[in-house]
């Protein structure tokens, strides 16, 4: 799955099986936005709920695509299993608040 470049998309009752080969993830972020003509450079927020990640093909949750800027909001804990109310995003030093705990990935 792919997020879009629209903001206010719900993925919603999604359950993730087989993405355990190459770099390959179950959510990947900014569609297109890696093409050398788009004129988009992410920085959406999608949220998610109710999803299954299968623990035994699913090794990575999230990949984030050029430009990495997503935000993802996770309205159960589903996602990032942090818990309702959680978020991930791409890694930067600006994000380091108290209180954040940060990744370099989503596993």
């Amino acid at each position: 799955m792919i997020g879009p470049r629209t903001e206010n998309f719900v993925v919603r009752n999604v359950r993730f099986f087989n993405y355990d080969w190459n770099a390959a993830a179950a959510i990947g972020t900014c569609s297109h936005c890696f093409h050398p003509a788009s004129t988009d450079s992410g920085a959406r927020t999608v949220s998610f709920e109710n999803l299954f990640f299968d623990p035994e093909t699913v090794p990575r949750r999230i990949r984030y695509q050029k430009h990495f800027k997503a935000i993802l909001y996770d309205l159960d804990g589903t996602l990032t299993g942090k818990g309702p109310g959680s978020w991930a995003t791409p890694y930067y030093a600006h994000n380091e608040q108290p209180g954040c705990e940060l990744s370099e990935e989503v596993h």
